[in-house]
């Protein structure tokens, strides 16, 4: 499997019917009382500590909300943006992002977007940031995290992918080791261009848990792939409708990998074939694909399971990469429901 690189993304919703229906999704509410938003354009942060709340911000050109200062907190907002980053963050370690509601309206229809620096949220250089109950929609990524170490996601609902190529990613963590996305679910569809799900990209020791990745359109995307890293975790995660593989850890260029574990992941509803005018999976409806460096540690994949794949005969790739007494077995399933956040506005 021939990955690509991804150094050029430093420059920078599924229509109702294109998701399964997994049953009622799991809701969380934002704010308890309603309060009025502010119409506003684009925003820049002034100084740190500084709280921004309570807009509604429409950027048709540049960044809807840039912070360029620490311990920056925005809550409490929808941010429409078209022709930028929805919330551009430079520089801005301990920054907050709570409670908010963001879209790349500049998207069409249907199919890649127009460019790689639209991601709904990108931080450079931003530790220790926390982002919490975020829907995000449409973006190039939806959440693109660059030298960022630290970083805590809890509780987000996000939403067909766009690109171009390279990105994709519902979730890029990119040289941001130690970082945690957690109780999210990362949804594309027909409508989305995308790359893997969720990308974790030089970043060791990373953890990924309690989520659900769906569908997949790329030839060469993965629902969730550990890409130069060692020592990360993926436990509790459901991939599906997949179609080039479900779960990956492996080295990337000069960047080694091993030592990862997948722990009660689970896959079903794989394809094998071009989709939405895409070619078909590079790797034959692999479902997990695992390569370590010389004389690094071996993958675990414990208690995994999996349901109705395209290719059932193509389940790990290569399994001298793999500690002894791996499981992953058939077992039928129903997926993770997916996260639904209810805002007041």
């Amino acid at each position: 499997m021939d990955r690509r690189s991804l150094l050029a993304g430093l420059l920078s919703a599924p229509a109702a019917n294109a998701i399964p229906d997994y049953g009622n999704a799991t809701r969380y509410h934002g704010r308890a009382e309603k309060e009025r938003l502010m119409r506003c354009g684009p925003v820049t942060s002034r100084a740190d500590g500084q709280i921004i709340e309570n807009l509604d911000v429409d950027a048709p050109l540049g960044n809807g909300v840039s912070i360029l200062h620490r311990q920056v907190t925005v809550r409490n907002c929808r941010i429409c943006h078209a022709g930028g980053h929805g919330v551009n963050a430079l520089n801005a370690p301990e920054l907050v992002l709570q409670d908010l509601e963001i879209d790349n309206v500049g998207a069409p229809s249907s199919g890649v977007g127009p460019s790689t620096r639209c991601n709904n949220i990108y931080l450079y250089s931003c530790p220790n940031a926390t982002i919490t109950r975020v829907k995000a929609s449409r973006g190039s990524s939806n959440i693109y995290a660059v030298n960022s170490e630290g970083i805590r996601m809890t509780l987000l609902e996000l939403h067909d992918a766009r690109g171009p190529f390279p990105r994709g990613q519902n979730v890029q963590l990119h040289r941001s080791p130690n970082s945690i996305l957690e109780d999210f679910s990362a949804e594309n569809g027909p409508t989305s261009w995308t790359e893997d799900n969720v990308s974790v990209f030089r970043s060791d020791r990373c953890l990924i848990r309690r989520g659900l990745v769906c569908y997949n359109n790329s030839p060469t995307g993965d629902g969730v792939m550990i890409e130069g890293s060692f020592d990360c975790v993926v436990e509790d995660v459901d991939a599906v409708q997949q179609g080039n593989g479900a779960f990956a850890a492996v080295p990337q260029g000069d960047a080694g990998s091993g030592g990862c574990t997948f722990l009660r992941c689970r896959t079903s509803q794989t394809y094998n074939a071009a989709r939405d005018g895409r070619t078909a999976p590079s790797s034959n409806g692999l479902s997990i694909y695992v390569r370590v460096s010389p004389g690094a540690p071996r993958h675990t994949i414990t208690a995994c399971r999996y349901d109705a794949l395209a290719n059932p005969k193509n389940l790990i790739w290569d399994l001298r990469a793999v500690n002894h007494g791996w499981t992953f077995r058939r077992e039928a399933f129903v997926p993770r429901e997916p996260i639904r956040l209810a805002f007041d506005w």
